[in-house]
């Protein structure tokens, strides 16, 4: 079992140095004790807590200095978030783009079958009418006029012209334009000569339907 060394210092002091002042052999003065070999014991209060070394006690996450560090690091804007958060934040139509691109093809397949199922739709003709204008004395040529009402859908019209004094006109052709619903055709009825006669116009459709219509003026030249 080890002994604990002697401090040097006790090596010459006395156990009672007042019983003998007249010795100066006997009589040492302890030089000052060393700062650096003191030990320095921890209050009780501060021994009850506890102790860290280190850099530093990591704080709670999202407080103000770490949001102070980001601002000094450059990785945070003072009014927004990180830079790599604002970079990857893509805007709303590139977010939105396979939605918006669906759509139009929607948009684009539905109008294509309208135009394609107005397209094959036949045209009808609904109605026709003639109206014959008031004849003046003696008149050398009489307009009498055919109004045909169809349905709007493109084609054309075939028909003819009947007149009361038994003569008829070739077959003629009218077109009609896709949302066209009223078209004219005309017939131009000449006379010659003196007398009186009730005329009587007949506008015959052929086709795509058949419908007849017609009016009567009488010519006066006596």
């Amino acid at each position: 079992m080890s002994t604990p060394s002697e401090d040097p210092r006790l090596r010459f002091a006395r156990t009672d140095p007042a019983a003998r002042p007249d010795d100066p052999d006997l009589a040492a003065t302890l030089p000052p004790a060393d700062p650096a070999a003191t030990l320095h014991f921890p209050s009780s209060e501060a021994a009850e807590g506890e102790t860290r070394f280190g850099p530093g006690v990591p704080g709670a996450t999202g407080t103000a200095d770490d949001r102070a560090t980001g601002i000094w690091r450059g990785t945070i804007t003072p009014d927004g978030p990180s830079e790599v958060s604002a970079r990857r934040r893509r805007p709303w139509w590139r977010r939105e783009l396979r939605s918006l691109l669906v759509l139009v093809a929607v948009v684009v397949a539905v109008l294509l079958g309208l135009r394609s199922c107005s397209a094959s739709d036949p045209l009808h003709v609904l109605d026709a009418t003639v109206t014959a204008p008031e004849v003046g004395r003696c008149a050398k040529t009489v307009l009498v006029t055919g109004v045909l009402k169809t349905d709007g859908h493109p084609g054309t019209v075939d028909y003819r012209w009947k007149r009361s004094d038994g003569t008829a006109s070739e077959v003629l052709h009218q077109k009609v334009g896709r949302s066209v619903e009223r078209s004219e055709v005309v017939l131009r009825w000449s006379f010659d000569g003196r007398g009186t006669m009730k005329a009587t116009a007949t506008l015959e459709v052929l086709s795509p339907n058949r419908l007849t219509a017609s009016a009567s003026f009488t010519y006066d030249c006596s």
